[in-house]
């Protein structure tokens, strides 16, 4: 029996090489997951970044080199998705407040959502994750992105450097400005 073949517009996947893929999958879709919940800050948008990154992986399956981890390229991919995301919005959003509301029975303040905590649960770990979610979500996007995947997800600075494009010197100066901004920002909460 031969293996089926998946057409793409630029190359063939063998049933071979899709089984692999859905291995590779499976196996980071955690991972995965996460670090785009970091970056994003709320399950919506994290779940949009998960599934167009696995979108664009296997449209770039073929050129995956085999020899480096699966994990790493996916990262790779997925934080360029968001900083398109980031710079898109950047754009489209931009709004003054100073500028009256859209609707004129209404105020910025009724518009805006809040940064108010959620009511308390009773969970020490639920309120330090959102702790420390809302410190990352204040942070720029490249200092985001590196103290996610080095506090976060573990990564050494070399596969960050790798994820992120950027010398490893760069990663070190990002990690350790983004961990002096969140203990700012934490500080600022917690007087």
């Amino acid at each position: 029996m031969s293996p089926r073949t998946f057409r793409d517009s630029n190359r063939n996947i063998s049933g071979e090489d899709s089984g692999d893929f859905s291995e590779l999958i499976r196996r980071c879709a955690e991972q995965t997951y996460n670090f785009a919940y970091r970056l994003s800050g709320n399950e919506q948008d994290a779940w949009d970044l998960v599934q167009e990154a696995f979108v664009r992986a296997w449209e770039h399956f073929g050129s995956y080199d085999r020899k480096r981890p699966f994990e790493t390229w996916m990262y790779k991919i997925l934080h360029n998705i968001y900083l398109d995301a980031v710079r898109r919005h950047a754009h489209r959003y931009s709004v003054s407040l100073d500028a009256p509301p859209p609707k004129e029975d209404t105020t910025w303040d009724e518009l805006l959502p809040g940064g108010d905590p959620e009511p308390v649960r009773g969970m020490l770990r639920k309120e330090e994750d959102e702790l420390v979610q809302k410190a990352l979500n204040e942070l720029p996007p490249h200092y985001r992105a590196a103290v996610a995947l080095c506090d976060v997800e573990g990564l050494s600075y070399e596969k960050i450097g790798e994820i992120m494009s950027a010398p490893v010197g760069t990663i070190r100066s990002r990690i350790h400005q983004g961990r002096l901004l969140m203990r700012k920002a934490i500080s600022a909460r917690n007087p």
